[in-house]
């Protein structure tokens, strides 16, 4: 399925600018930094690197021109749609997915608590998904690059 496909079906159309995707990145960066501070709990730094996976998520939809509607589902849509929006391999999208149930099952009825393996996988992916991300930009969006 292409992005234009989606289009009605849970993403609308709406111009990116840089001002924009500089505030997406400095954000990603800091919710990486805060992910990473031993003296916060693991359940917050778990939250805190999800934050960041979905923030490149939708920030990779905005570079399209593209954002969530309000029909909810955003942090799917943002995930899912990686392969399509900066080529992110398809095969890294299910570790993406099974972070964002881990999210969901710690917030919706507490039965996730990670452990520091978990936290540090995720970390790791964000940093790795943030470079690709970054990369992407540069070459295929350079006006995004402040």
């Amino acid at each position: 399925m292409t992005l234009e496909n989606l289009i009605g079906k849970g993403l609308v159309r709406e111009p990116a600018n840089a001002e924009e995707m500089r505030r997406f990145l400095a954000k990603i960066e800091t919710k990486l930094a805060d992910a990473n501070a031993t003296v916060v709990s693991l359940d917050s730094r778990f939250d805190l690197a999800y934050e960041a996976l979905l923030q490149i998520g939708l920030a990779a939809l905005r570079a399209n021109g593209l954002r969530p509607d309000s029909r909810g589902g955003h942090h799917v849509m943002a995930l899912q749609t990686l392969n399509t929006s900066i080529g992110y391999p398809r095969d890294k999208l299910r570790l993406l997915d099974e972070f964002r149930r881990q999210r969901a099952a710690g917030l919706y009825d507490g039965t996730f608590q990670p452990s520091e393996v978990e936290v540090s996988s995720l970390i790791a992916t964000v940093v790795s998904l943030k470079s690709y991300f970054e990369s992407w930009l540069r070459t295929q969006h350079p006006e995004f690059i402040i």
